[in-house]
C-alpha cells in the first residue's frame, strides 16, 4: 500500500496538465505516493500528455484514459475506487502545487493527529479571467486553523481549495448513489470525511487555483451558481440523510438560509406570473425550515417579492 494516492482528474487541459503533473512528481517525501490521472477523453492534445509522463514515469503515474466521456463525476469515482493509498491528495488538471513539501508536511501532520480527517491550506489564485475580484470572493477568510463538519455544512462557500486538500482514506466504498448527481465532489469529500475528525488549516499557499473557464463572464458564473444552488442543496439533503441525521438541526440552519436566498435573489430576474410562480414554488421551503416564524421579515419578503418600487419609494423618503 502506498502512503499517499494522488488524485487528478482532467480534461481539455492541454495548456496546465504538464504543469500540474509535474507538481507532483516533484514532492520531496520520505514514503511511497502513487499519482492516479483520469483523463476523461479529451479534445484537445491533453491525452498525448498524460501519456508521455505515464511512460516516463512508469512505477509513480497510472494512467486511466478512456474511450468516452464519463463527465465529471462519474470519472472522479472510477480514480477514487482505486485509490489504496492510507491518504488521498487532490490536484486538478487545471491547478497545481507550489510547495514542494506540501505532501510531507500534511501526511506528518495527520500522522501525528489522528483526531484530525483533514488537513487543507492556503492557495494563490491565479484570474486569468481577470475578474479583478478579492480573494475572498473564492474562498472565505479563515479566523482560526481548526475545523469541524458543522462549519463545512454552515459554510455558503466551499472552505477547502480543492488542490490543497489531504484527507485520510475513509470514503464508502462504492460512493453514495447521490455521488453522480451532484455538481461537485468536493463538499462531499469534505462532509463524509469531517464526520471522521476535525480538518487542520495550515495557514501557507501551498497550491494554485486557476480562474478560468473559456470566456466566461461574471453575470454567467452568477447565473451558473444560481443554477446549482438547488443541485447543492439536494445533495446536501442526501448528505444528512446517509449520515443518519447526526447533524441535522446544523443541515435546517443551512436549509433555511439557502431557502431564503432562492425565495428572494432568484426572483430578481422574474416579473408578473413567473415571479408568482416562484414564490409558490420556494416559499414552503422557507416555512418549512423557518424553526421560528419572524413575521416582521415575512412581511419584509413579501413587500420585496410584490411591492419591490413601494420599498424603493420608503427608502428615497428616509
Amino acid at each position: 500500500m502506498k502512503k499517499v494516492s494522488v488524485f487528478l482528474i482532467t480534461y481539455n487541459h492541454e495548456k496546465y496538465v504538464a504543469k500540474a503533473i509535474e507538481s507532483v512528481i516533484a514532492q520531496k517525501v520520505n514514503f511511497d505516493f502513487e499519482l492516479i490521472i483520469g483523463e476523461d477523453f479529451s479534445t484537445d492534445n491533453t491525452r498525448a500528455i498524460c501519456e508521455q509522463y505515464a511512460n516516463k514515469y512508469p512505477a509513480l503515474i497510472k494512467l486511466l484514459p478512456s474511450g468516452r466521456n464519463y463527465g465529471m463525476m462519474a470519472n472522479a469515482r472510477r480514480i477514487l475506487q482505486i485509490c489504496t493509498g492510507e491518504y488521498i491528495a487532490m490536484c486538478e488538471g487545471d491547478d497545481y502545487w507550489t510547495d514542494v513539501l506540501k505532501l510531507q508536511k500534511q501526511v506528518d501532520f495527520l500522522d501525528a493527529n489522528p483526531d484530525f480527517s483533514i488537513c487543507f491550506s492556503e492557495t494563490e489564485i491565479i484570474d486569468e479571467l481577470e475578474w479583478n475580484l478579492p480573494e475572498e470572493q473564492f474562498y472565505p477568510k479563515r479566523e482560526k486553523d481548526t475545523f469541524t463538519i458543522e462549519d463545512f455544512i454552515l459554510s455558503s462557500m466551499s472552505i477547502i481549495p480543492t488542490a490543497t486538500m489531504l484527507f485520510r482514506n475513509l470514503l464508502p466504498n462504492p460512493l453514495p448513489a447521490f455521488w453522480e448527481d451532484a455538481s461537485g465532489g468536493d463538499i462531499i469529500i469534505q462532509l463524509l470525511i469531517g464526520d471522521k475528525g476535525k480538518a487542520r488549516f495550515m495557514a501557507e499557499k501551498m497550491a494554485v487555483y486557476r480562474n478560468h473557464a473559456g470566456g466566461i463572464t461574471k453575470s454567467e458564473r452568477m447565473q451558473l451558481d444560481e443554477n446549482k444552488e438547488p443541485v447543492l442543496k439536494e445533495t446536501l439533503k442526501c448528505i444528512n440523510e446517509y449520515l443518519g441525521f447526526k447533524y441535522d438541526k446544523v443541515f435546517r440552519v443551512r436549509f433555511f438560509e439557502m431557502s431564503r436566498m432562492q425565495l428572494i435573489y432568484g426572483a430578481r430576474n422574474k416579473k408578473g406570473v413567473e415571479r408568482i410562480k416562484h414564490y409558490f414554488k420556494r416559499m414552503p421551503d422557507y416555512i418549512k425550515y423557518s424553526d421560528k416564524i419572524n413575521f416582521k421579515e415575512l412581511i419584509y419578503y413579501h413587500f420585496v417579492l410584490f411591492f419591490p418600487s413601494f420599498l424603493k419609494l420608503l427608502k428615497r423618503k428616509k
